[in-house]
């Protein structure tokens, strides 16, 4: 009886490790779908498909003062934090278009594109946002 438990019990937890997301963490290439269907990119993968991509927009979601101290080459800036402006913004935007984004972590990045993918947007989203980014020692403008 012990055996058969055992084997049953192993066969359930065999069974349900597919459906857990595999995610990869190397910094060059994690692509993720989290359950609300977004996709998440690795800072290099993020910003080699966004140059490989001829409707690409590069937006950054933080605030003007963030965007300041530091921002990725020919990215945009829209404060999600302001949800007004944020939307009115967002509004002028062109769906036909590919949207990366990325805020300083993370988060607000998510936000924006959960925001902008049930208005029709097509979006990407950088993993652990500019944070990660300088981490790796990847370039900033000023």
């Amino acid at each position: 009886m012990k055996k058969i438990l055992l084997s049953l019990l192993a066969a359930v937890g065999l069974s349900t490790t597919g459906c857990s997301a595999q995610v990869d963490k190397s910094a060059s290439s994690a692509k993720t779908a989290p359950s609300d269907g977004i996709i998440v990119l690795a800072p290099q993968t993020f910003i080699d498909q966004a140059k490989a991509d001829t409707t690409s927009f590069l937006l950054d979601v933080r605030t003007s003062k963030e965007y300041a101290e530091g921002h990725l080459a020919g990215a945009r800036q829209l404060d999600y934090l302001n949800t007004e402006a944020f939307d009115a913004g967002i509004s002028k935007l062109d769906k036909s278009r590919t949207y990366y984004i990325y805020c300083r972590s993370g988060k607000r990045s998510h936000g924006a594109c959960l925001k902008m993918k049930k208005q029709g947007f097509k979006v990407y989203d950088m993993e652990g946002g500019i944070l990660n980014w300088t981490k790796l020692g990847m370039p900033v403008e000023r």
